[in-house]
């Protein structure tokens, strides 16, 4: 703890990627903390299931617009997730089409394809196999390359640069803007190459909005597409990781092997229990307000822990469990509120399609060294072992 009394935020996970016990502690003896952020500044961090419903659904009072001053990032890139309505809801509305639930499962057969052909990959030189690598990074990365179509050669930079840029204390800000440089300046290639000549994917879409009805402005354009490229790679890579420590110990996999418990079920209490985002969301006050009792003054930053909220034990019993049948996983991970994860039905799918090719397949798989043992990212939005070995 400070002196002031707040404790620092974010704080290392423990080796099975739950909170720090001290935090999860104060977190629910106070759903809405104090605490100390990761330049140093004051801020409060909500981690209550109610209240952070709360925060996120009320545009009255709390807005996700970022202040400049806070993080250099914002107003870089014109990112959604940083914006209220009417811009939000405009530039959103660009975008979820491709997205739609039909699109979706039109795309099922092709994640099964590339799910299958990276599985034969890793049991053909293993085990033992690091998931990381052999599935958990490459399935989104394909997945979100065939949307967008950006070339495969590209994937590995592009990855390179989103894992500095979600960065809150792992790197400098020297070395996030210079990765944002490059991203911005690989896209701004990628916007003239597919303006010249268009295609039938998402890029080519938001150029046609843009240049025809000016739908949306050049650095939105560009922002949007820098998002599409976070948020559809890199949530998805560290919650498959994530599956991957849990799903053999719990017995889930060949529980669903069994037809015990359905995939899809699996993959919500994963979600629920191992979700990847510590803090991946930020709000300020937009007014003098009261929140858990707690008096938050107007324009005051604002940490959303969705973790923390998915192991509130007021919403949900025994949460600190991972339980495959759980029949009540409802979860945070994906956010609340006018700012949804567009992609989640896309995350869903890939994860879904996982859990039901390892159950099938490798209904054994397993960590290859104790959990203990495992290193972690640290000082990011996102957080999973930066490599799993796993066996079967």
């Amino acid at each position: 703890m400070t002196a002031a009394g707040a404790v620092r935020f974010p704080r290392p996970l423990t080796p099975a990627g739950a909170p720090a016990p001290q935090l999860l502690e104060l977190a629910r003896q106070r759903p809405v903390l104090r605490v100390v952020g990761p330049g140093g500044g004051a801020a409060w961090l909500v981690a209550g299931d109610a209240e952070v419903r709360e925060v996120l659904a009320d545009a009255a009072r709390f807005t996700s617009v970022t202040d400049p001053g806070v993080d250099e990032r914002a107003g870089s890139a014109a990112l959604m997730v940083g914006m209220d309505p009417p811009e939000h809801s405009r530039l959103r509305k660009l975008v979820v089409k491709a997205f739609s639930a039909r699109r979706i499962q039109a795309m099922v057969p092709e994640i099964e394809r590339i799910v299958a052909g990276l599985l034969d990959e890793m049991t053909a030189s293993g085990p033992p196999a690091d998931l990381v690598t052999s599935l958990s990074l490459p399935l989104p990365l394909a997945v979100i390359g065939r949307i967008l179509d950006i070339p495969e050669a590209d994937h590995g930079r592009l990855h390179e640069w989103s894992s500095v840029f979600i960065s809150l204390t792992a790197h400098t800000s020297e070395e996030i803007t210079t990765a944002l440089e490059q991203m911005n300046s690989y896209i701004a290639d990628l916007v003239r190459e597919r303006r010249a000549v268009p295609g039938n994917d998402l890029v080519s879409d938001l150029i046609r909005a843009r240049d025809g009805r000016d739908a949306l402005s050049e650095s939105e354009l560009a922002g949007t597409i820098l998002l599409l490229v976070l948020a559809g790679h890199e949530t998805t890579a560290k919650a498959i990781t994530r599956a991957g420590v849990v799903l053999g110990p719990s017995g889930a996999l060949r529980q669903v092997a069994e037809g015990h418990v359905p995939a899809a079920q699996v993959v919500e209490e994963v979600l629920r229990c191992q979700s990847p985002i510590d803090t991946g969301l930020f709000r300020w006050a937009k007014v003098d307000t009261v929140l858990a009792g707690v008096q938050i003054k107007a324009g005051e930053q604002i940490f959303v822990s969705l973790q923390l909220a998915n192991l509130d034990p007021s919403a949900r019993v025994e949460p600190d469990r991972f339980d495959p049948s759980r029949p009540d996983a409802r979860h945070l991970t994906f956010g609340h509120g006018i700012h949804l994860c567009l992609g989640a039905a896309l995350a869903r799918a890939e994860l879904t399609t996982v859990v039901s090719a390892l159950a099938r397949r490798l209904p054994g798989l397993r960590p290859a060294v104790p959990v203990e043992e495992l290193c972690w990212s640290v000082g990011a939005m996102l957080n999973a072992p930066v490599s799993l070995p796993v066996t079967w």
